[in-house]
């Protein structure tokens, strides 16, 4: 949006909403420029369109109600909560040695609320599994991470991108911290690490818990 598409817009808005009467219309335009300097004129015509055909309110809209109008209506729905526990029940069936290919299955924002690829196979193994407890914490950190992911999506490229970067360089941080704390330890505990580390997947199941993961696959 230009300044002058601004311009036009805000003629509209105060000519629909009457009660829409900014102190400063020259601050107005100004504000709604930045607000806007990212979306096409024909994306927020068709937002204003929509917010004007349902919003019932009688009042004006704000830059960020036509912003969530453009992603409500361009972007992919996510799915629910039980379409996401779904996915992650069925990965945990098949995780014991395959937890790695099953998490690389999952939707960037459900394997977010997993956590780790480590996390499916604690699952699986766990004897004292409660699929009722599991689903309940999963889905208040899939509602989480939906939410957040959705509140970024909506911000500057600029804003998007330093998320980002501060994202990459904590992942970063911690490795190295592992790295360190691992490296610090005796030469024979570094080696029994690396090994468990290596070979965690290919660790042989004890039989009860075999027949425990057979069940839930036949679920």
């Amino acid at each position: 949006m230009t300044r002058e598409d601004v311009q036009d817009l805000l003629a509209m808005v105060q000519a629909t909403y009457p009660n829409y009467n900014p102190p400063s219309r020259t601050a107005a335009v100004n504000a709604w420029t930045m607000a806007l300097e990212e979306y096409s004129k024909d994306e927020i015509a068709m937002a204003f369109k929509v917010y004007m055909q349902t919003n019932t309110s009688g009042f004006a809209p704000a830059p960020g109600q036509l912003i969530d109008k453009i992603h409500s209506i361009t972007k992919p729905q996510e799915l629910n909560e039980m379409e996401a526990w779904a996915l992650v029940s069925r990965a945990i069936r098949n995780s014991a040695y395959n937890s790695a290919e099953e998490y690389a299955k999952l939707p960037p924002v459900v394997q977010k609320a997993v956590g780790l690829p480590s996390q499916l196979r604690v699952w699986a193994l766990d004897e004292d599994y409660n699929e009722q407890v599991v689903m309940s914490q999963f889905q208040r950190c899939y509602r989480t991470e939906v939410a957040r992911a959705q509140e970024i999506s909506k911000m500057p490229t600029e804003v998007r991108q330093l998320i980002q970067n501060i994202a990459q360089g904590s992942s970063t941080e911690i490795d190295n911290l592992r790295k360190h704390a691992i490296s610090s330890l005796p030469a024979g505990n570094e080696s029994r690490i690396k090994v468990l580390e290596d070979k965690s997947e290919g660790v042989p199941i004890p039989d009860r818990i075999r027949e425990k993961i057979e069940e839930m696959r036949k679920r």
